[in-house]
């Protein structure tokens, strides 16, 4: 697990970040902790992406970290996320809103989709996740894909190829 931070610079803030999370790891040894400042992390991120699996970072590092991931697999409109606690589950695509391009019918719906099948496996229905996962990978290797992949097609086509795949 790595951590991210800034308290090199925002010493209280994230040095309380910091140490909390240390703090809390002596609790589980079995989990190697090691830390990164936020910038060079975005950097190794960029180099040496297999070298990383769980990130732990305050939210604006996450948004920031998440939105720079999303360039190594191609577009932001393939990312899911979730937000994870004891007491809540919350998945969603890691992009935002996108208002220049509301109304186009050209955002990926990928994001949001994949966003929906962290969300099934977390309730256990694994065989319905995979159904829909394999239902998007055939979609892109047909080639249908929104401009952000460099396709022409719209939201509707995909989210409509997704469907019938699964069907």
């Amino acid at each position: 697990m790595t951590i991210v931070h800034k308290s090199n610079v925002l010493s209280v803030s994230d040095g309380l970040f910091r140490e909390c999370v240390f703090q809390v790891s002596k609790e589980y040894p079995d989990i190697k902790v090691e830390e990164q400042i936020v910038d060079s992390m975005i950097y190794k991120l960029f180099r040496e992406p297999h070298k990383y699996d769980v990130i732990v970072a305050p939210n604006l590092y996450g948004d920031i970290i998440s939105d720079a991931a999303a360039a190594l697999v191609g577009s932001l409109g393939l990312v899911p996320g979730a937000n994870v606690s004891d007491k809540f589950y919350l998945a969603e695509p890691v992009h935002g809103s996108a208002p220049d391009i509301q109304g186009k019918g050209i955002a990926n719906p990928i994001g949001a989709i994949r966003s929906a099948v962290m969300l099934l496996h977390h309730l256990g229905f694994n065989n319905e996740a995979e159904r829909v996962s394999q239902a998007i990978a055939k979609t892109l290797k047909q080639g249908i894909l929104t401009p952000d992949l460099g396709g022409n097609h719209t939201t509707k086509d995909i989210t409509q190829s997704i469907i019938k795949l699964i069907s």
